[in-house]
């Protein structure tokens, strides 16, 4: 019970990623967003997409979509990057931080091909963020530090809104990984005592690029509070991810669609 807990949790957060890449699309098709200083979301999706990074397995699973935000995110509650607060803004960017949580991995969340692994723990991770935009055009990274297990990582995006309607908005971004010694070990090494219990050969990796991805989406107000929205991400590993005993498909492909009601 407690596993496939964790495994909903380790999936909302991830779905949640993708969809905080979304929250200014979301934003901008809301016609009273920006006039009120308080902002709250509630709602539910499905994801289809791999049940962890590298593996060839894929599951379908609900997740809830709540978010919180306060003046453009001078103060922000959400799945993807926790609590924080973009305490820097002006017209065309945005520095904050925020305290969010890693949720690890799970042998359970794939027994054929993550058996003899272990486990890797969950624990809280600090985020540094910033965004700039160049009118539609938005470039954006986030530097994460968790735990042992967890290491570093750093991400860095572009993206661009199309405001198809009054209703209907698309976007695009495209975006690269990176993550420390720490993290790549965690995650796509195996270390001699991972090798024996699990049949893997040993597998050292270096910090470097772990990926590259794609995604594009679309969001329409059904009425002034509700909205649907479907995403698509698709992320190649590359490097010493791509080449790990564990990574059965370097080509990752999730599905996200939700609906939510804001107020």
């Amino acid at each position: 019970m407690l596993n496939h807990l964790r495994k909903i949790l380790f999936l909302s957060l991830s779905i949640l990623v993708v969809l905080s890449v979304s929250a200014h699309a979301e934003n901008t098709v809301g016609p009273n967003s920006e006039d009120k200083n308080w902002n709250f979301e509630l709602g539910v999706g499905v994801m289809y997409g791999p049940k962890y990074e590298g593996s060839d397995n894929y599951t379908v699973s609900p997740f809830p979509n709540i978010s919180v935000e306060y003046k453009n995110g001078l103060f922000f509650v959400d799945g993807g990057d926790g609590i924080g607060s973009y305490f820097l803004q002006d017209d065309n960017y945005k520095l904050g931080a925020s305290i969010g949580f890693a949720m690890g991995r799970d042998e359970d969340d794939d027994k054929e091909n993550l058996r003899g692994m272990g486990d890797i723990d969950t624990g809280a991770v600090g985020n540094l963020m910033g965004e700039y935009d160049f009118g539609p055009i938005t470039i954006s990274g986030k530097l994460s530090k968790g735990n042992e297990d967890y290491g570093m990582t750093a991400e860095a995006d572009i993206g661009k809104m199309f405001s198809v309607s009054e209703k209907l908005m698309v976007m695009a971004k495209i975006g690269i990984k990176w993550a420390d010694e720490d993290h790549m070990t965690s995650y796509f090494g195996v270390s001699p005592t991972q090798a024996a219990r699990s049949g893997y050969t040993r597998y050292e990796v270096d910090s470097g690029f772990q990926s590259v991805g794609v995604s594009v989406g679309a969001f329409y107000n059904l009425t002034e509070s509700w909205d649907v929205m479907l995403m698509v991400n698709a992320d190649q590993l590359i490097g010493d991810a791509a080449d790990s005993p564990i990574t059965n498909q370097e080509f990752q492909p999730m599905v996200v669609l939700g609906t939510s009601y804001k107020f």
